[in-house]
């Protein structure tokens, strides 16, 4: 299993945090070559390890999703660039080995921009075939939907990571995810299996998160899904959301920080999984 997607369905359950410093202890404390590439619109995990400014430079100069996507650079020099072109390298300084493709605002009309394109979710798998070898894990981080950017991430994974917050209506849409999950690769015709799910944004002194999570893991529905054990908490003191402020993983904003030592701990088992 090398390529990953990070998804769910609901946003705000921290998916783009995890994606980010999984990506970060990957390659910083296992060694491990790591390419992270951003599908959502928002841009949210390309701020998390450059600066706005940085990403603009780039975004004008060599490229992003959206031009690997072909909505960007066939509207502007008639065709599209290269993904190759696309990749920042070492995009931390303090952390060789992590790549990065941004994203783009152009991502939010992808779905129109690509209606009419036969095989529209099969681009990114074309085109990160031409460099999966140079890399031991690829993460896609993928917007709060099933449409066509995330299923450009699926399409080409080998695998995907559920971040999700132990509450109700989370429960209800890991049912949801999974089912329409089973729908697409029926569909497209593509295999995945499920990495494991990360209970997220934890407050460790709620009772009802603590019983919800034994139930989940329990519970004969999602018998084939792979808990973690590690479980991301809800940072008190704002370390995980203070951050990205900076363009820096949690690790290098404040390694001391609770939510710093459980994407440690995290990585290691991710470590583990991928075997």
């Amino acid at each position: 299993m090398k390529i990953i997607s990070l998804l769910n369905m609901k946003g705000g359950v921290g998916k783009t945090t995890c994606a980010v410093n999984v990506a970060t202890h990957l390659a910083r404390d296992h060694g491990k070559r790591v390419l992270l590439v951003d599908f959502d619109p928002q841009t949210n995990a390309s701020l998390s390890v450059m600066t706005e400014d940085a990403w603009d430079a780039w975004a004008d100069g060599h490229g992003t999703m959206a031009d690997v996507l072909e909505i960007r650079g066939r509207k502007e020099r008639g065709e599209p660039r290269k993904l190759v072109d696309c990749i920042l390298h070492d995009v931390i300084p303090e952390v060789p080995g992590l790549d990065l493709i941004p994203s783009h605002l152009a991502l939010t009309f992808l779905d129109l921009d690509l209606a009419a394109r036969p095989g529209r979710e099969r681009i990114f798998a074309r085109k990160i075939a031409k460099v999966r070898d140079e890399y031991d894990v690829i993460l896609c981080d993928c917007p709060p939907s099933l449409m066509t950017a995330t299923q450009n991430a699926l399409y080409a994974s080998d695998g995907y990571l559920i971040p999700m917050q132990p509450d109700y209506l989370s429960t209800i849409g890991l049912r949801l995810l999974q089912d329409r999950l089973g729908y697409l690769k029926h569909e497209l015709e593509f295999k995945i299996s499920c990495l494991g799910v990360v209970f997220t944004r934890v407050r460790g002194w709620l009772r009802y998160h603590a019983e919800t999570m034994a139930r989940l893991r329990s519970d004969k529905e999602f018998k084939r899904l792979h808990f973690f054990d590690t479980v991301i908490p809800e940072n008190i003191k704002l370390k995980l959301a203070e951050a990205p402020m900076e363009a820096k993983p949690i690790d290098l904003h404040d390694s001391g920080a609770s939510g710093a030592e459980a994407f440690r701990a995290l990585t290691k088992e991710v470590v583990a999984r991928l075997g």
